[in-house]
């Protein structure tokens, strides 16, 4: 999501400006040279954040961030893409650039045709995630909306999506993503200065402060583009494998073979090379990453379920509290066996976010681990009375967990209690 997606989404657009990119004029080494010295005196152009929020732009805002996130869950493409503004992102990402580079314009406008040909555009990675909108905030100056990502497997990220006020509503300019410390446009412009320096050499990268790239990483990128789009990820693994060292341990190649990885992670085979890679997150991607949020994941691996709780805890404080986060720890004390812990937690979730149907699951866990079959049928009714669903004989059958709950008498008293019309 899971964690990581912001990268793919670089990836997609390194692709696309390569294909524009083949069809300019680059400058030679003179051009270059002189580019350089120019450089000391020009000051980069800016995209400069707006003046503090009035009280009614925040609620507006708090609106906004509500319904990108149902439009994001919803994978409602028109809405995603009204609610972005490309023009923005493509600001923040040339607007740094030093002046006079040549053909900027062609590269600017094929940036933006690389956006609105991706459903989605460039928050397609988001879509189709159960997405929440957790609360209003600010990075770097700028206001945005906390996101919570998570994936069909329960991977759980956050983003930060900056906005930008319009009328009397926001829309999306750039987005951060918690695990990998990317923002959109950063990642965007050293993939663009990266691609430029391959063909008027690493000087180029230099002079935007960004390290050297081998020739060779456009070709990897655009390779595990394209294995990435065919879904294939061992491919993917295959090419980052395959890889010199150097480029190995660089941001973008690290978080995309870790991305397969977690994709791959359910093979046995590959488990200690993902173990690996998660331990060596926390040096690669910096103190400004979320790195606990991959740390659970080793940690759960290898049983050490205090300290899974403790990861939790700390990305709790970063994101400014989220139930969800309440939730997994709940998890780890039920696999703690600290049962009266896990309910605590659960009441907690209930009372945070009374809609997060996750808790009556972990609730149900408990009660069924004690053997509190009372305990369990009132968690059905809660289930019934609070999000609409009734569990019958059928539906907990399949479970060998409920087999001594549908032998008990408050089962029984259940079953007669659903069967009144």
């Amino acid at each position: 999501m899971g964690a990581g997606m912001i990268v793919l989404i670089v990836v997609v657009i390194v692709v696309l400006l390569v294909a524009v990119l083949a069809a300019l004029a680059i400058p030679g080494y003179q051009r270059i040279q002189k580019m350089a010295e120019e450089i000391k005196h020009q000051q980069s152009a800016a995209f400069t954040s707006p003046p503090p929020l009035t009280a009614p732009q925040k609620e507006a805002l708090g609106r906004f961030g509500n319904e990108l996130a149902e439009a994001l869950g919803k994978k409602d493409m028109a809405k995603v893409m009204a609610l972005q503004n490309g023009e923005a992102l493509a600001a923040r990402v040339f607007g740094k650039l030093p002046a006079g580079i040549p053909n900027s314009a062609e590269m600017r406008r094929g940036f933006l045709e690389g956006i609105k040909k991706r459903d989605g555009g460039w928050m397609w990675s988001v879509i189709g995630n159960e997405v929440k909108f957790l609360r209003i905030r600010e990075r770097n100056g700028f206001p945005a909306v906390l996101l919570r990502v998570k994936s069909a497997e329960g991977a759980v990220n956050y983003v930060d999506v900056l906005a930008m006020p319009e009328g009397g509503s926001f829309r999306a300019v750039d987005m951060f993503n918690y695990v990998f410390a990317t923002m959109v446009s950063e990642e965007s412009r050293n993939a663009l200065a990266a691609m430029v320096s391959k063909s008027v050499g690493g000087g180029f990268a230099a002079m935007l402060g960004i390290p050297k790239m081998d020739e060779s990483a456009v070709d990897y990128l655009s390779r595990i583009n394209d294995a990435t789009r065919a879904g294939n990820m061992m491919e993917v693994l295959r090419i980052c494998d395959g890889m010199p060292q150097a480029l190995k341990t660089q941001r973008i190649f690290f978080i995309l073979r870790l991305q397969a990885l977690m994709v791959l992670s359910s093979s046995a085979e590959l488990e200690p090379q993902y173990k690996e890679a998660l331990r060596a997150a926390p040096d690669i991607l910096g103190k400004d990453s979320t790195t606990d949020l991959l740390m659970v994941d080793l940690l759960f691996m290898e049983n050490d379920l205090k300290g899974a709780e403790e990861c939790l805890k700390r990305v709790d404080a970063v994101v400014g509290g989220d139930p969800y986060l309440k939730f997994l720890r709940g998890g780890a004390r039920l696999q703690m066996k600290d049962y009266a812990g896990a309910l605590e937690l659960a009441s907690q979730v209930a009372r945070e976010d009374p809609k997060m149907v996750d808790v009556i699951d972990l609730r149900l866990s408990v009660h069924l681990a004690l053997k509190d079959f009372k305990g369990v049928a009132d968690d059905l009714r809660v289930f019934k009375r609070d999000f609409g669903h009734v569990l019958d004989r059928n539906a907990l059958a399949g479970d060998p967990a409920y087999a001594e709950f549908l032998a008990s008498p408050e089962f029984a008293a259940w079953e007669k209690e659903i069967a009144v019309p």
